[in-house]
């Protein structure tokens, strides 16, 4: 069956909240990909708004939607303490499973999603959104080889550097207001995107050091709101990376330092190498790149989706899965222990004074 006569996948998007509304417009753009048969939420009035414009059901549960032979995969985007359980129910109902990142609040609850998925020959796929832009694709092609007069070009990779950095005046959910220093805020929402790409790089291979350093600036949560991680890599390359939501001035830039010279993604979509570009983003895609909401995202929301689609239909796609997905969460896992072991006792944990 040809991709043109392959009927569209079944889906169910689980969570009508903050983030879905960009699951629900990537869904909207692929009717010969996707057909949306379910948006679920608690709030059934969030439910019957989305759902409406597909002529989908407006269901208040889970398990509602998994009754339903109609749905093949479901999107989970509920907050980050229901993910591993939604997974691991939609997993057992025989559905394949895009969950937005991260997988699990730990790399044990990741890795046991990983394992019950191959089992089961199923896709468990993280949701990277930030995988899916042509910069970031050049350089994963180059790394692979696919590009092999760049890669000789390029020489041995030393070092990698990711700053991301964007201002959010307080909690963007209700639930971030929830978690604990413990659980992780900056460090189990953001990290997991800078984090993501450090291993795209990084490859098969885990770190063999890691130290994280946090803090908090703002008083609207409890967790870390700013925090700085060094990785050390076999092979004597290391990555450093620094995120924050206190920066007005959005910053998203990353560079590679090989052995010949220096390949740097800026604003996230424009890659240069020693200066010369080699990538650009569609027209309209940085409208002000330093302002929050001045770069448009909608076209990684959709390439995410399609790619979720190729890989559950056999085909080559570069969507992080399996065990790939669950490794960012352990990886995740040892940057929180150090960042509590470095930071708690005066960094995060006292209550801020009134400026």
């Amino acid at each position: 069956m040809t991709d043109q006569t392959r009927p569209p996948t079944g889906l169910a998007i689980i969570g009508c909240g903050r983030i879905s509304g960009a699951h629900f417009a990537a869904a909207a753009s692929l009717p010969g990909h996707v057909r949306l048969v379910a948006a679920v939420d608690a709030d059934r009035a969030a439910a019957q708004a989305a759902a409406a414009p597909f002529g989908a059901r407006a269901l208040t549960s889970l398990e509602e939607a998994l009754a339903l032979a109609e749905v093949e995969a479901v999107l989970i985007a509920t907050p980050n303490a229901l993910h591993a359980e939604q997974s691991l129910a939609a997993l057992r109902a025989g559905r394949h499973v895009l969950v937005e990142k991260p997988v699990a609040e730990t790399g044990a609850d990741a890795a046991m999603l990983a394992r019950e998925a191959q089992a089961r020959g199923l896709v468990l796929a993280a949701g990277h959104t930030f995988r899916h832009n042509a910069a970031v694709r050049c350089i994963a092609d180059i790394l692979s080889g696919a590009s092999a007069e760049r890669s000789a070009q390029f020489g041995r990779l030393r070092a990698l550097e990711v700053s991301t950095c964007v201002k959010w005046d307080g909690p963007q959910a209700p639930w971030w207001a929830e978690r604990s220093p413990e659980e992780g805020l900056i460090l189990s929402l953001f990290a997991p995107h800078a984090l993501d790409f450090v291993q795209l790089v990084m490859g098969d291979d885990d770190p063999v050091r890691v130290h994280a350093e946090a803090a908090r600036h703002q008083s609207g949560w409890q967790g870390e709101d700013e925090a700085m991680i060094l990785l050390a890599y076999p092979g004597r390359r290391m990555a450093s990376v620094h995120i924050s939501y206190n920066q007005p001035s959005v910053l998203d830039r990353k560079v590679l330092h090989f052995e010949h010279g220096v390949l740097e993604i800026e604003h996230g979509e424009i890659l240069r190498w020693n200066g010369e570009v080699l990538v650009t983003p569609p027209e309209g895609v940085l409208a002000n790149p330093r302002a929050m909401g001045g770069r448009r995202l909608d076209h990684y929301f959709t390439d995410q989706l399609r790619e979720f689609v190729q890989a559950l239909r056999g085909e080559p796609h570069r969507c992080p899965t399996g065990d790939d997905a669950a490794r960012l969460i352990t990886l995740i896992d040892r940057v929180k222990a150090s960042a509590r072991a470095n930071s708690a006792a005066d960094a995060i944990d006292p209550p801020l004074l009134a400026e």
